[in-house]
C-alpha cells in the first residue's frame, strides 16, 4: 500500500475535501463499531451475570465507550477543518456491511458483538505504522482489491493506505502543502461560527479552525496529527486501553466457550431503536 513519505501533495481544495470526506465516513463509522461492541454486553446481574462477570463486564464497556467518544471527538475535529476550508462538513455514512471500495481492502470496518476476536481486530485498527499486530479473525479482507495511483490527479480519488494514521499524516501533509501554496486566507475562508466548539460539545476536537496552527492543534489534541511531522503518528493510549479489555476477556477466569456477558439481539436493539 502507499506510504506517507511518497504522498503527493493536495495543491486542489477539491481534493483535500474529497479526503476529510472520507476521514469523516471512517470516524462514523468506527465510532458504530465501538458502540454496537459495548452494547452487545449484557446488563449487570439482573441479565444473569455473576457479580465478579458483572464487574468485569462493565469495565470493558467502559473501555469501549471511552474509545467511541473518542472517536467521536476525531469527528468533530474533522468536521471543523472541512467547514474552515470553505466546505459543507460531510454527516452521512454508508451503511453497513461497507460495500469493497469505500476503503483500503486492508481496513476492514463491519459490526461485530464483543469478544476476543473483536478487540484483536480494534487493535489492528488503531496499531501504528510498522507495527506486526495481525487482524482479529473473521475480520481479514475476503476480497483484495487496490484503490487509486500514486500519480498527481485533477479529480477526488480513493487512495489506499496501510493504517488510519498513515491516513491522517497524508492529509496533513496536503494541508501544509495547500496553505503554502495559496496562504492562510485563501485556505481558510469559512465561517468559524459553523464550526462547533467547547462551549457547545465537550469533546476534545471541538476546537474551531482560524489557521494552520489551529487546524493541525484541533488533529493534535485528537492525536491523529502532531504539530511537527515525525515518522508517523502513533495511538498508544488507545492500544493500551483495548489490550487491557482483550487480556481481561481472555483471562481464566472469565473465558468461556459461550461467553455469558454476550447478548447477540442486544446491540441490534439497542443501535437500530
Amino acid at each position: 500500500m502507499n506510504d506517507a513519505a511518497d504522498t503527493s501533495p493536495f495543491l486542489q481544495r477539491e481534493i483535500l475535501v474529497n479526503a476529510l470526506y472520507e476521514a469523516a465516513e471512517l470516524e462514523h463509522n468506527l465510532m458504530c463499531t465501538y458502540l454496537y461492541a459495548a452494547a452487545s454486553l449484557k446488563e449487570g446481574e439482573a441479565e444473569g451475570l455473576t457479580a465478579s462477570e458483572a464487574e468485569a463486564v462493565q469495565r470493558w464497556r467502559r473501555v469501549l465507550m471511552d474509545v467511541a467518544i473518542q472517536e467521536m471527538g476525531h469527528l468533530v475535529a474533522v468536521w471543523n477543518l472541512t467547514s474552515a476550508l470553505g466546505a459543507s462538513p460531510r454527516i452521512g455514512r454508508a451503511n453497513f456491511p461497507l460495500d469493497p471500495g469505500y476503503l483500503p481492502a486492508g481496513i476492514t470496518v463491519k459490526l461485530a458483538p464483543f469478544g476476543p476476536d473483536t478487540l484483536q481486530h480494534f487493535i489492528f485498527l488503531e496499531r501504528p505504522h510498522g507495527s506486526t499486530e495481525m487482524e482479529g479473525p473473521g475480520f481479514a479482507c475476503e476480497r483484495p482489491y487496490a484503490r487509486g495511483t500514486a500519480r498527481p490527479h485533477l479529480t477526488p480519488m480513493g487512495r489506499d493506505y496501510d493504517t488510519v494514521g498513515v491516513f491522517y499524516e497524508r492529509i496533513g501533509v496536503g494541508l501544509r502543502t495547500f496553505v503554502e501554496r495559496h496562504g492562510e486566507t485563501i485556505a481558510f475562508g469559512g465561517d468559524p461560527a459553523l464550526q462547533l466548539a467547547t462551549e457547545e460539545v465537550n469533546l476534545p476536537g471541538a476546537r474551531q479552525v482560524r489557521c494552520l496552527k489551529t487546524a493541525l492543534a484541533a488533529f493534535t489534541a485528537s492525536r491523529r496529527i502532531p504539530p511537527l511531522r515525525p515518522p508517523f503518528p502513533r495511538r498508544p493510549t488507545r492500544c493500551c486501553a483495548v489490550h487491557r479489555a482483550r487480556k481481561g476477556a481472555c483471562g481464566s477466569r472469565t473465558r468461556m466457550p459461550s461467553p455469558p456477558w454476550i447478548s447477540p439481539t442486544r446491540a441490534t436493539r439497542s443501535c437500530c431503536g
